[in-house]
Order: C-alpha cells, then structure tokens, then sequence
C-alpha cells in the first residue's frame, strides 16, 4: 500500500487582531481510501495571546501516518480558530482548511481564515456588546466548499503550518513525484 507521513508542527496565527487568548482545534479529513495508522486526526492546541507583532505562537506538533490504495481523497487539514476570553468563553473567530501538499519534503504553508460575516445591525451590535461571532452548523463547508458561495464572510488572519511530507511505495501505484 501507498503511505503518506505527515510531520511537522502548527506554528501560529497572525493578524486576527483579537483582544483574547487564541487557540486552535484542527482535523484530518482524508477519503474513504485512505486509513489512519497512526497518530491522532484531531486535536487542539494550547491557547495564547498575541505578541507585540500581532502573532500567536503555539509551536504543536502533528504525527500523522496515514496508507492508501489511490489517490483519489488525498489528506486535508481542517482549522477552526477559538477566542478566549478572561471568563472563560470560547467561539470561533477563523475556519480554514488546505490540502497537504503532494510532494515529499520540508512545505510552509499559509492557511487564510476567514468567518461569517454579521449581516444585519442587531448582529453587529450583539458583536460589539455580547461578543461572539457566527458560527457555523455544518463545518463541512469549510472542506467541501459546495455551498461556500452563499455565505457572507469578513477575512480574519493567516495560520502557518510546517509539514514534512515522507511518501512511501507511491511509485508502485503509477505516481511519479519529482
């Protein structure tokens, strides 16, 4: 069987420009082809706050093997950003996914996030006042896309990760990486 190695570390978030702790629940979604052998497919980092650079290190570690016969479904990982408060309340202030890269080595990648938008005047002032944000019911939106088009979204910061990709016996399934 093919495998896929994923190593690396979910490094931190930057520019949400929130006032609170961050913190980060992330999860692999790969297609029915695909198993997990090892490791865990979710999990979630410790909360931070924001440096004088507006930047959230969390510096967590990800080990994840998964083996396949094909392609089709490869490995994505899916992030939802958290605030937390100082008693104790958490919602969502990012969603983001992306695609583990496809070619074996050292990748930085930079996930965009991005969140429901307040749409009327009572939502904004319940924002203001109350905290929060929209939340969404489905977060296979935040994957899929298909029904991404119809929401109004406000882009909020950027997620760094840093992978390393070891891929094993793929060459024996007709695919070639350079």
């Amino acid at each position: 069987m093919a495998e896929i190695h994923i190593l690396g570390q979910l490094q931190c978030a930057y520019n949400f420009n929130e006032p609170y702790s961050l913190f980060c629940r992330y999860s692999f979604q790969a297609g029915p082809n695909w198993t997990l052998v090892s490791g865990y497919s979710e999990g979630q980092t410790s909360s931070a706050r924001a440096d004088h650079k507006n930047c959230v290190v969390w510096s967590q570690p990800i080990d994840v093997h998964y083996v396949s016969k094909g392609i089709q479904g490869w490995p994505k990982i899916i992030l939802q950003v958290y605030c937390l408060d100082s008693i104790g309340r958490s919602w969502v202030v990012g969603y983001g996914s992306c695609s583990i890269p496809a070619a074996p080595g050292q990748h930085d990648i930079q996930v965009p996030c991005w969140v429901p938008a307040a749409t009327t005047v009572t939502d904004k002032l319940r924002q203001i006042f109350i905290g929060g944000t929209h939340q969404l019911t489905q977060t296979d939106i935040i994957n899929l896309g298909c029904d991404r088009f119809k929401l109004n979204t406000q882009s909020k910061g950027d997620i760094e990760l840093k992978v390393y990709i070891v891929l094993r016996n793929f060459n024996q399934f007709g695919v070639e990486y350079k």
